[in-house]
C-alpha cells in the first residue's frame, strides 16, 4: 500500500525530531519516493507541509535539507513552555484530581521498561505523553497544542541531550519528583520540580553546539 501525504509527513517528522535524519542532512527525493513507494507529487506536498513547520528547507532547483536547530528560537520557546508547564503543574497539584497521579506513575513505569529495553524512541514518545497528560489534567490543552507546534527546535535539542547515558534516568527521576509533589498537593514543590526538569537541555545548549556544530544554525 502506498503511503499518503499525511503518512509521509508524519514519518519524516518523526525521523527528523528523533535525529534519525540529522539537522543539515540533504533529503534525496528519489530515495524518498522509493522508500515510501510514491510518486513525486505526494512527496512534494509532504515536504511543503514540513517546510511550513520549519523542519525542512527547500531550495528550488537545488536541494531539500533538514533544517538546523535554532538555539535562539529554542530558548525563547523554552520561556513560554516553562511558564505554562509550571502553571499546569501548579493547577494539578492544587486540584487533587482523582487518578491523575496514578496515570502519570503508570507512564513512568512504562518509560522505565522502555529504557531498560533500549527503545529510546518509545521512551521519548512516553515523555511527551507524560507532559500532555499534565496539560490535559490542568485543562490547558489549547496551550499544549500551541507549544507543541513551536517546539521543533526544543524537541531536537532534547533528543540530542537524550543521547547522553545519564539523561534518560534523569528524566525518570524528575518525573517522579513531580508526581510526589502532586500527590502531596504541594503547589510550590510541583512548580519547582517542573522548572528544574525543563531547564536541563536548555542549560546545556552551548555545550551541545560545541559538540555538534553542524547541527545548529
Amino acid at each position: 500500500m502506498k503511503a499518503g501525504t499525511e503518512d509521509i509527513a508524519s514519518d519524516l517528522r518523526r525521523r527528523i525530531l528523533s535525529l534519525e535524519l540529522p539537522p543539515g542532512s540533504v533529503l534525496s527525493r528519489s530515495d524518498l519516493t522509493a522508500r515510501y513507494g510514491i510518486s513525486s507529487t505526494p512527496l512534494r506536498d509532504a515536504l511543503l507541509a514540513l517546510r511550513d513547520e520549519g523542519l525542512v528547507q527547500i531550495m528550488p532547483q537545488s536541494r531539500t535539507m533538514v533544517s538546523r536547530i535554532d538555539l535562539a528560537h529554542a530558548r525563547q520557546i523554552h520561556v513560554l513552555r516553562s511558564a505554562m508547564e509550571i502553571e499546569a503543574s501548579r493547577r494539578v497539584a492544587a486540584a487533587d484530581l482523582p487518578g491523575v497521579a496514578e496515570e502519570l506513575a503508570a507512564l513512568i513505569q512504562i518509560q522505565q521498561d522502555q529504557m531498560t529495553r533500549g527503545d529510546m524512541a518509545a521512551f521519548s514518545r512516553l515523555d511527551l505523553a507524560f507532559h500532555e497528560a499534565l496539560f490535559r489534567a490542568a485543562g490547558l490543552m489549547v496551550v499544549h497544542q500551541v507549544i507543541r507546534r513551536e517546539s521543533i527546535h526544543i524537541d531536537r535539542l532534547r533528543a540530542l541531550h537524550l543521547m547522553k547515558p545519564e539523561k534518560a534516568q534523569q528524566i525518570l527521576n524528575d518525573h517522579r519528583s513531580i508526581i510526589v509533589a502532586i500527590k502531596a498537593g504541594n503547589v510550590d514543590a510541583a512548580a519547582e520540580a517542573m522548572r528544574l526538569h525543563l531547564s536541563q537541555s536548555i542549560l546545556l545548549g552551548d555545550r551541545l553546539t560545541q559538540e555538534k556544530p553542524d547541527y545548529f544554525t
